[in-house]
């Protein structure tokens, strides 16, 4: 077996067992006992537990990106670029258990803060994608001209703001509705008569 394939094989499992225990109880023993290795075979692909955690999560929020930006690529109309865009990016942790556990375990995966944020190249990626389908949308005439990097920034932040909502403080389906809800409006507008200063 190739070393990428065993490093995926291992983030894999490590997944799970952080999933089960979290970073604090979870041992470095736990995730090499769950793939069948050596506690010391398992140290020539990680540094220590930290480091095994930081690529643990790192692979599964790519994951998350890339099956967002997959289901995008399927459309070419910019409306429903967008609406796919929100939606599946919302729903991804309501299949993806283990990483919905680890988030509850973690709230600090979700950050609203750039300074804080140990995703930052991922959640980069994440907004871009945001950014791509607004300068489609503007350059379409689509949407309304806005200053793309701060309404970028804005949608995503109150994206962090659901997945906290739903997925880590549990609010569950009052915020998937209040989501719904949120969508129309951004994609409608609040105004009926399109008026907006």
């Amino acid at each position: 077996m190739d070393r990428d394939r065993k490093q995926n094989e291992i983030l894999d499992a490590a997944l799970k067992v952080f999933a089960a225990y979290g970073f604090r109880k979870t041992t470095v023993e736990d995730v090499a006992e769950k793939v069948g290795m050596t506690k010391s075979n398992l140290y020539f692909y990680i540094r220590n537990k930290q480091d095994l955690y930081q690529k643990t999560v790192s692979r599964a929020l790519q994951r998350w990106r890339d099956s967002v930006a997959q289901a995008v690529s399927e459309t070419d109309d910019v409306v429903e670029k967008f609406s796919v865009m929100a939606k599946q990016s919302f729903a991804y942790l309501a299949d993806d258990e283990d990483l919905r556990r680890v988030c509850m375990k973690d709230p600090g995966i979700f950050s609203l803060s750039p300074e804080e944020d140990r995703f930052s190249e991922i959640n980069l990626g994440a907004m871009q994608l945001i950014k791509s389908i607004l300068v489609q949308g503007i350059e379409e005439g689509r949407f309304h001209p806005v200053d793309v990097d701060h309404v970028t920034e804005l949608f995503f932040s109150i994206y962090i703001m659901f997945l906290i909502k739903t997925y880590v403080k549990s609010q569950g389906i009052s915020s998937v509705r209040m989501y719904d809800e949120g969508l129309k409006i951004i994609l409608r507008g609040l105004c009926v008569d399109r008026q907006v200063p």
